[in-house]
């Protein structure tokens, strides 16, 4: 193989799975830096890939429009661009981080010399680990996801390194959070983030607001609460169950989150995108997990905190609960608690650990 190897990396979608990949990416970088390395994600994706440095080029794909209208003309004839784009690029290396079917193929399309992935013991869909030539098996216990990127990394010769996650924000949204803050008149504070893209992820808005009152007089720090699109409700019932005085109410878009999250003394919040994007800003976190796993999806870092309730089904990973989803029943004075002890801690540099 080439000692500057033109590869693709494949990680289509969410966002806090590019997140984790990026860690992987800044060891290729760093074995290969002389290589054209390109990225394919989907559409909806596309601004926190080109918001990561050193991607050579972006390839993107609109699995929407395939979802939405899979017999439409004009959906399949830009998949087909896509498809031409890459092959004309002719990659040496495709990394598969996704492990979907729909990923392997347009791996194998792409005409990619060596394709790698995830073996069939962990990857999403079988058996799109039949398109690799060379797969990571099962590790023999359970890593966190970023680890376990690097892993798959280092099959295309990657060494882990010690690297902060260096992501490109615009002035303007930079200027929009510092005025933001300086209208407020805030500096030391802490963030909560209620919202996520799961039901069963969600700790109730009720107990944020609760532990936002104990936060705001038994720590003296102001809380300022972040929210996406569709998500205001929540920051009204966290308001009306914390009283006066109401934490502060930032609705940003999630680039915006980047320079706010870098400023915040703490981050709470469960398993989704703003969570895993303030773990890899190196902000101080404490997580409150339910059905996922905090030892794969977890705190990238041992300072941090995470709640959970085990549960005979605890790991299930279900978007719905048959029960009452009891796992997310966590106290409030526990996330207190774990929010006093973190914030107790000296920060440290925010270096994401090889």
């Amino acid at each position: 193989m080439s000692a500057s190897p033109r590869i693709l990396i494949i990680r289509l979608s969410s966002l806090g799975d590019i997140l984790h990949v990026i860690p992987a990416f800044s060891a290729l970088r760093a074995k290969f830096p002389d290589s054209k390395i390109h990225w394919l994600a989907a559409k909806k994706s596309e601004f926190l890939v080109r918001s990561i440095r050193g991607v050579d080029a972006i390839h993107v794909l609109d699995t929407d429009s395939l979802t939405r209208t899979p017999f439409s003309r004009s959906a399949w004839s830009g998949a087909w661009n896509v498809i031409r784009q890459l092959r004309a690029q002719h990659f040496d290396i495709a990394i598969d981080f996704q492990g979907l079917l729909k990923t392997a193929f347009v791996s194998l399309l792409s005409g990619t010399k060596t394709r790698i992935g995830f073996a069939k013991e962990i990857v999403r869909e079988r058996p799109s680990h039949w398109f690799y030539h060379r797969t990571l098996g099962k590790p023999s216990k359970q890593v966190h996801i970023v680890e376990q990127n690097r892993m798959l990394a280092a099959l295309a010769g990657a060494v882990p390194v010690a690297a902060p996650i260096d992501l490109s924000v615009s002035e303007d949204d930079s200027r929009f959070i510092d005025t933001l803050l300086s209208s407020a008149q805030v500096e030391n504070f802490v963030v909560l983030n209620p919202g996520g893209g799961w039901r069963t992820k969600c700790w109730s808005p009720d107990r944020y607001g609760m532990l936002a009152r104990r936060i705001r007089r038994e720590l003296g720090v102001p809380v300022i609460v972040t929210t996406g699109p569709g998500e205001e409700p929540l920051y009204r019932k966290i308001a009306e169950t914390c009283g006066e005085p109401v934490p502060l109410h930032f609705p940003v878009t999630f680039l915006q989150l980047v320079p706010l999250y870098k400023r915040a003394s703490l981050f709470i919040g469960g398993d989704t995108g703003p969570f895993h994007l303030a773990c890899a800003l190196g902000t101080p976190v404490v997580g409150v997990f339910g059905p996922t796993s905090p030892v794969r999806n977890g705190p990238w870092r041992n300072d941090d905190e995470v709640l959970r309730h085990l549960m005979p089904c605890s790991d299930c990973y279900g978007r719905t609960c048959p029960t009452q989803n009891e796992c997310m029943n966590i106290d409030v004075s526990e996330v207190f608690s774990a929010a006093a002890r973190r914030m107790a801690l000296p920060e440290d540099s925010g270096i994401v650990q090889a």
